[in-house]
Formats: structure tokens, sequence, C-alpha cells
């Protein structure tokens, strides 16, 4: 049976009356424990290809201004061994408005299922019966309905949900997603999900259930630690960003970059409370895991980087979507922010909608913005630069991955008046602002 039984006594909830407003209500110190569990499966078949079970801590560690800061963690075990603990920082409004920190924001593709244990709740304004959040970072839009109270489960609402994408990415991406959870209106915290994701072009499905095992609420002096903690992991987090763009900057450096990221998150390790139990201990090894696995990746950003920075474009002749012959000497005398990407990678699709962001953002100057779709399958490609990327200039791409073998995407750079490439970023962005920010130096210096 799928549905996973929860214990009313658990928690000690009582129903509420319904005429109490959905909010979320948190104190500095709250530890949620959920445990998740999910089964993957052939699109049609109901035979376990694998299983997965992770436990999900989701931490309140102060009130600010109207909003909670909170962290929510994941520990992950696969294939007898633990894999790294990730997590994310943010705020937190009582309807479950995100404000999420910009060096958060590119991490939160680890934990987009994690998140869903804090779903958007309507406003005072809003239909309690049925309603909408607002686009999250991928400009999906998440709706609600309410289904009543559930008997079987200590008499806690349950909402439907199902997840509507703006952007065609999830259609070209054969994504679908559809769930429900259920919220104790005393307590004021999700006590269930039960969430279905099909993959149509992975030819499979996930079913994930997760259910509330513990709550507990620390101290608020260890609260305050752990929020300062907070601050000095967000601050390691940038302090990444910098070390790995500066080794594509100088990719002779490589074995110094790679030595200089273990060192930043070992010492924050080292710095952290482990006698306390600061989940920032985890975290830190976490990331000092997960970079020393990314081994290869950072090797080819590197090689990346020495190829092409501060080295002239490779020139070519290629077509638009429409047939078209476009060359890269028509766009000599303007800066360009060229933008590669794949219809076979998810973050290649939804950094569409990051690449309109940066178009938007050096509108006003004379910066031109050209995706290049580096995709063999001309025909796909096609159809999802018409469903995908509309407001956006596109040439189609695949004869040139032949020669630049890109091996991650999306991959931004900016090429000057000259032809000259000046900058470089690899990896999702929601907007790419320090390419927006170099194009538009490069480009008032005439």
């Amino acid at each position: 049976m799928w549905a996973v039984l929860w214990a009313s006594a658990l928690l000690g909830a009582l129903p509420a009356s319904a005429e109490q407003r959905l909010k979320y209500r948190f104190e500095p110190g709250d530890r949620l424990v959920y445990e998740r569990r999910t089964v993957i499966y052939p699109l049609e078949s109901d035979q376990r290809i694998n299983e997965r079970i992770e436990q999900v801590q989701v931490w309140c560690l102060s009130w600010q201004a109207g909003e909670w800061l909170m962290l929510v963690e994941v520990l992950r075990a696969g294939d007898g061994q633990s894999e790294p603990t990730a997590g994310a920082v943010f705020y937190l409004h009582e309807s479950g408005r995100r404000r999420i920190p910009p060096e958060m924001a590119p991490q939160l593709g680890m934990m987009e299922t994690a998140l869903e244990l804090l779903p958007v709740l309507p406003l005072p304004v809003q239909d309690e019966s049925a309603w909408v959040a607002p686009p999250d970072l991928y400009e999906q839009r998440w709706r609600y309905t309410a289904c009543g109270a559930d008997t079987q489960q200590g008499g806690h609402r349950r909402f439907a949900v199902l997840v509507e994408d703006l952007t065609g990415v999830n259609d070209v991406a054969e994504r679908k997603y559809s769930g429900a959870f259920w919220l104790d209106p005393t307590a004021c915290v999700v006590t269930r999900l039960e969430s279905e994701l099909r993959e149509g072009r992975e030819k499979r499905r996930q079913r994930s259930a997760a259910v509330l095992r513990h709550r507990e609420r620390m101290t608020p002096a260890w609260a305050a630690r752990r929020a300062e903690e907070a601050e000095r992991y967000l601050r390691a987090l940038r302090h990444e960003e910098r070390l790995l763009h500066m080794l594509i900057r100088q990719p002779g450096t490589l074995p110094e970059m790679r030595s200089q990221l273990d060192h930043l998150w070992s010492a924050l390790r080292s710095d952290m409370d482990a006698r306390a139990g600061s989940p920032f201990v985890r975290l830190a090894e976490g990331r000092r895991r997960h970079l020393q696995t990314a081994a290869d990746v950072l090797a080819a950003r590197a090689a990346l980087g020495q190829r092409w920075l501060d080295k002239p474009a490779r020139p070519w002749t290629l077509q638009d979507p429409t047939g078209r012959t476009v060359t890269s000497e028509n766009l000599r005398g303007r800066v360009v922010i060229e933008c590669y990407w794949s219809a076979e990678s998810l973050w290649g699709l939804r950094s569409l909608e990051s690449f309109r962001r940066t178009a938007r953002a050096v509108a006003a100057q004379s910066v031109t913005v050209l995706c290049l779709n580096m995709d063999f399958d001309l025909p796909r490609a096609r159809l999802v630069v018409e469903r995908c990327g509309v407001g956006l200039s596109h040439v189609m791409a695949g004869p040139l991955q032949d020669v630049e073998g890109l091996s991650e995407w999306p991959v931004v750079r900016v090429v000057d008046q000259a032809g000259v490439v000046r900058g470089l970023w690899v990896g999702w962005q929601p907007d790419y602002a320090a390419a927006a920010e170099l194009a538009r130096t490069l480009a008032n210096r005439n």
C-alpha cells in the first residue's frame, strides 16, 4: 500500500476549525524530521527500478523582520553508502513564500524535492479552497486545491498539487508533476506529502512519500549560534563561487584552486560546533565531498577557460531556426553574449528563461544576446526553440559541438566588439548578472 500511516499521537495534533487561516508557525530552534521514500518505476509499469530513502530536516534558526531564517537539510543514502549532505538556507514568510539568497540559488537544483515540504500557502486575500503560488525560480506555477479534512490522517487538511510550467520546458522535457500534502492547521506544519513525477524522455516515473516523524525545539541560544553559522555558510558559498570563477580565468591554477576549495570547506567544518550538533558541520563536509567528486567537471571548466578566454572566438557560419544563414562575422562590432545550451539537458532548457532575463538586463545597451543550440537532432531542436525559446535570437549550432565538445550546460560567454572572448560562466544561474554587467561595461567603452 502506497500510503504511509502517520501516527497523530507523535505530534499531539488536534483538529483545527475551518475558520483558522492557513499559515506556518515556527519558533527559532524548531527541528522537524521527515522520512522520505522515493521509488522509481518504468513509465507504464509497477516493476521497481530503484528505491531511495532519505531524511529531510527542516530547521528554524531565527526570526528577522517578518521572516524566518530556515535551513532544509537532506541526508541521503544510496548503494549502502551515505551521499554528501546537501542543504539550502533561505528566508520564509508565514505563507511559505521564500526569499532565496543569491549565492544559494544555483544550489537549489539538488534540493527541489526537499523544498516541496514547505509549499506556498494562500495569502489572506486568496481563496483557501484553491490558489496559485507566484512563479518559482524556474517559472513554474504551483496550483493548490483543498480536498478537505482527512480522517485517516488525524483530521489534517489535504491539498492537491499540480505544477504548470510557464516556459514550456516541462512539456518538451515530457515532465509532469502531481501530488498532495497534508497540513496540521493547529501545529501549522506539513505532516505528510506524496508526489509523482513522470519523465517521458527518461521513460520513468518517480513516486515519493514523506512523513513527519519527529518535532523538537532547541534552545534560543542554540538557534542563535546556528543563525550565525548560516551567515558563515553563505559567505563560504560566495567564496567558493569566486574560486570557481578564478579557476576559469586562471586555468593553470587548477591544483591550487582545488586545494583552496578543499581547505575552504574543511576549515568551515572545523569551525562549526560539532559537539552542539550543528547541521552546518554536515553541510560543510557535504560541500567538500561534492567538490571532490566533481574533479573531472572542474578540470573540464579549466580546460574550456584555457581554450576560450582572451582569445579570438572561433568563426562560424550557421543557420537560424528558419534556415536563414547567420555568420559570426556579421556580429562583429557589437558586444555579444553567447549562450550555449542543449535541449537534452533539463538545466539547458531551464537556462532559456535565464537568457531572457539577461537579454532584458542589457536591452538598453548595444549588446546582442545570441542562443546557440548545440544539439544534433535538428528537428527536435527547432521544435524546442519554437515552444520554449520565444523572445530570444537562436542559431542551430550542433556542428560546433564536434569541435567544442562542451560537456556541461549551459555555458555563457561574452565576446567583445573585436571578437575576443572576455568572460565565461559555466552552469545554471538565474540571470547571469555578472555576464550582463561585463557586456554593458564593454559596450560603454566605445
